[in-house]
């Protein structure tokens, strides 16, 4: 063999060798990317989706879009601790779900699916249905307070029964740590949650005429809703605020032929679009102001000039805001579970 054809020789073992090299890296890039995306998905043979494993940090950040994409509707990671089991085998065993003893949780879902089809509520369920994945839910507060201690524990017993039961796997999805995590929610609530008050009453110490009263309040679009309130709906139909009488109580003509004052109320983390909400208000108050001798006041009867209700607007954007940091948007269904 010539020096010439001894060369090329090695030549092509080398690039024969980079190619080899070239592709093993390739499939192990592969590998890598179909693990994070199967990751809530698939446990391996050596068992790396440990019991009770709580993801945060590089974990989570691997399968955040799987997951949020893939809860079931109503559910809702920042206020609802998420506990998913997934199956060794598929079962039609629905008895040993303990559905009774969840019902008697508040606030608490079950919803049951095989492989990758659409979660299915266990509420109502009926006839056989076969599953190998298991996602049950607890608020972890609600306008009364955090979730309760005792209820933190029967729904942490119950979790593990049925894990236990259909021979299953945990994963804590969110809020692994109900207790402390409910507590800091708690928190974020009392700090946002407000109801903005306006009061509107006569001048010189009179009466309102009820006749223009119930004039302006047609010609405006307000409506009664089931507790008797008349509400004042944005474009999306959506509530944005409520008039009431000076005692807290529904305007009631009838009953109270002489009203001496109207309050505008804004339940804050319920309405859509705080500020622009709080401006269709305003200028609702004005069209008051404009047909019916009356002034805007605070608590003291003291007229309101323009500054103090700029501070107002502007605590009202601050709520607004700080609700859209912690991704619990005002007036969102999710906000609107949380808070009703």
């Amino acid at each position: 063999m010539s020096d010439i054809q001894f060369a090329l020789t090695i030549l092509a073992v080398i690039i024969i060798l980079l190619m080899i090299l070239f592709n093993w890296f390739r499939l192990v890039q592969y590998r890598k990317k179909k693990h994070a995306e199967d990751y809530f998905l698939n446990t391996d043979e050596n068992g790396l989706h440990r019991e009770s494993e709580s993801f945060s940090g590089e974990d989570l950040s691997l399968s955040e879009k799987y997951l949020l994409s893939n809860l079931p509707k109503g559910i809702y990671r920042d206020i609802d601790a998420i506990a998913l089991i997934k199956l060794n085998k598929a079962t039609h065993a629905i008895s040993k779900l303990n559905l009774r003893d969840f019902i008697e949780l508040p606030h608490t879902h079950i919803f049951i699916r095989k492989n990758e089809d659409i979660w299915t509520s266990t509420e109502g369920l009926s006839g056989s249905i076969s599953f190998d994945q298991i996602l049950i839910s607890i608020q972890l507060v609600d306008r009364q307070g955090p979730i309760a201690v005792t209820n933190i524990q029967a729904f942490r017993m119950l979790v593990e029964k049925t894990k236990n039961n259909l021979d299953g796997s945990l994963i804590w999805l969110s809020h692994s740590n109900i207790e402390e995590d409910a507590k800091e929610l708690n928190q974020f609530c009392a700090l946002v949650d407000h109801m903005m008050t306006l009061t509107l009453i006569p001048k010189n110490n009179g009466v309102f005429d009820n006749e223009k009263l119930i004039n302006i309040l047609k010609v405006d679009g307000f409506k009664h809703n089931a507790d008797g309130y008349h509400i004042f709906k944005g474009r999306d139909r959506h509530p944005l605020f409520k008039l009431a009488s000076l005692n807290q109580q529904p305007l009631s003509f009838n009953f109270d032929p002489y009203v001496q004052g109207i309050l505008f109320q804004m339940d804050l983390p319920l309405t859509l679009n705080c500020k622009e909400s709080f401006d269709t208000m305003l200028a609702s108050i004005k069209s008051f102001q404009k047909d019916l001798d009356c002034m805007l006041v605070d608590s003291n009867k003291k007229e309101l000039n323009v500054n103090h209700i700029e501070r107002i607007r502007y605590q009202v954007e601050k709520i607004e805001n700080q609700m859209a940091v912690k991704n619990i948007l005002s007036g969102s269904a999710c906000a609107r579970r949380l808070f009703s």
